[in-house]
């Protein structure tokens, strides 16, 4: 199979000139990196990788935003990026030194799961590319695709509503951190400098598992769930309903749960309407729907 070079690829998007294929087929998509069909360069003497960082190793189809990062060597200029055996790959340009470590360029990206991607484990594959266009050796990770909805856990907040419009969940837990589709996890992970964490660290915060209809994409779902898989933090919870848009819709009924345990401990109704739609929405925005104390 004929590859293009990667320098030539970053060449091409640079000059407004690369493929305008959004990548749509690709179970893994990253919004603002130049989609690639086909396999990823193979191991060509290129610079390499450092390190691969991935901010969640279970996430169920549909995922908006996972975080991808990590460090390449100072020769990269640009990294490669994708899912083995997924109908293609991502290229994007090298970012800057790592500032705990300025030998070290960086690579950050918010990647998307398709709704339908294939509810199996995944290889994560990442490459460094020099300007050459060399492809380095590769750092794997393991992406585990659930199915729409499949975290379960021991604190679960689910909102729901009927119509097609772009509805958002976000929950504040007891320290202030904030659950909702722009910070799907509510795990902190440690300062620079501080030991690295176990591969499943994440497993303690808050997870927000599928923002719907996000920009009025509309995909059949209209739920959204925060889940805490392991013992949450104890105190107070605080539940807000926010409504980006109607996309059309007259209004929207919603519905929101809490379950400790599995067992329902509170649920509110409401209903979102044009005045609802109004800015900002951002962290904190929304109407207020429920509060709960885990003890």
């Amino acid at each position: 199979m004929s590859r293009a070079p990667v320098a030539a690829m970053l060449l091409l998007a640079a000059c407004g000139g690369a493929s305008i294929d959004p990548g749509l087929e690709a179970a893994f998509r990253v919004p603002g990196a130049q989609y690639v069909p086909g396999e990823m360069e193979d191991d060509s003497g290129g610079p390499s990788a450092a390190t691969l960082y991935l901010s969640r190793s279970q996430v169920p189809a549909g995922t908006r935003s996972l975080l991808v990062s990590g460090s390449l060597e100072p020769a990269a200029g640009g990294v490669l990026l994708g899912l083995d055996g997924d109908r293609g790959h991502w290229v994007m340009p090298a970012g800057p030194p790592d500032p705990t470590v300025p030998d070290l360029l960086t690579f950050t990206a918010r990647a998307d799961l398709s709704p339908l991607a294939e509810v199996r484990t995944w290889t994560l594959r990442v490459r460094a590319t020099g300007a050459d266009g060399r492809a380095g050796p590769a750092l794997e990770t393991e992406l585990n695709v659930l199915p729409a909805g499949a975290l379960g856990g021991e604190l679960v907040f689910s909102l729901a509503w009927d119509t097609d419009a772009d509805l958002d969940l976000h929950v504040v837990d007891p320290a202030g951190n904030e659950v909702w589709a722009r910070n799907i996890n509510s795990w902190q992970p440690p300062p620079p400098g501080a030991p690295p964490p176990p591969p499943d660290a994440w497993l303690a915060g808050g997870v927000l598992d599928f923002d719907s209809n996000a920009g009025c994409v509309i995909d059949g779902r209209r739920r959204e769930n925060v889940v805490w898989a392991r013992p949450p933090p104890s105190g107070h919870y605080r539940v807000l309903v926010d409504t980006p848009s109607l996309c059309g819709a007259g209004a929207a009924i919603w519905t929101v749960e809490a379950r400790l345990r599995g067992e329902l401990v509170a649920r509110a109704e409401g209903e979102s309407t044009e005045t609802s739609t109004l800015p900002p929405h951002d962290r904190g925005a929304g109407v207020l729907a429920l509060e709960i104390d885990v003890p």
